[in-house]
């Protein structure tokens, strides 16, 4: 019977969440999407940068990507409304550094229907600086260099916000992986969307207004330069 009241406990607690997003003090490692992501990887073993890469087709024809996502004080991040100034210097398993070639991977479980190689590594370089995203990646869990976790708030929005747990009304907290072509994916899902605010973009996991596009977020190494 104890165990009984428990379930139904944590269903009213789930439904909760659901609806209304979470509530402080709530435990919110459930925070996660229904579905998942086929040979999506979980962990990685370094710290990396994220990188817009539009999908529409006026936006990839010229094959320019945008500065290395930034991130504000309070947790917010913001993709450049001006294409990318600083190169971005392809790597390649043949090229790439020792360092690059066997820490900066990440693992996962596979099957049949996956790629045979049970790692990823960055295709591209960035420089960082004071004001770029660097985040870590365990156990589905995103994170910034100042131990707050990424999320999807109400909104719609991505940004980065604690570091003891995800800001009330959060709407997913963990589900974060990583596909075989190197973008971050949350759920099932490799699609997101930057919305022009200005002169920067937001990032948001739908679509909220006519000035979204839809994109990939490339991972990519961070470097001193």
């Amino acid at each position: 019977m104890q165990f009984k009241n428990v379930a139904l406990v944590a269903a009213a607690t789930a439904a909760t969440v659901s609806a209304e997003g979470y509530t402080p003090g709530q435990p919110w490692s459930t925070l996660t999407p229904s579905a998942t992501l086929a040979c999506g990887f979980t962990d990685y073993a370094s710290t990396f940068g994220i990188a817009v890469e539009p999908i529409t087709a006026s936006d990839a024809a010229s094959k320019a990507k945008r500065n290395v996502i930034s991130q504000i004080g309070d947790g917010q991040i913001q993709a450049t409304a001006t294409k990318a100034t600083t190169t971005l210097a392809p790597t390649t398993k043949a090229s790439s550094s020792k360092a690059s070639s066997s820490s900066s991977k990440a693992s996962s479980s596979t099957s049949s229907s996956c790629k045979a190689s049970a790692t990823v590594e960055p295709r591209d370089n960035s420089c960082k600086n004071s004001g770029t995203l660097s985040l870590t990646l365990k156990d589905g869990v995103l994170t910034d260099s100042k131990g707050r976790f990424g999320s999807i708030v109400q909104g719609r929005q991505f940004q980065f916000d604690g570091p003891s747990s995800p800001q009330a009304g959060a709407i997913y907290a963990k589900g974060w992986s990583i596909d075989e072509d190197g973008y971050l994916a949350l759920g099932d899902s490799n699609v997101f969307y930057q919305c022009l605010s200005g002169d920067f973009y937001n990032l948001y996991d739908q679509s909220i207004a006519p000035q979204c596009s839809p994109i990939h977020l490339e991972i990519v190494s961070l470097v001193d330069c």
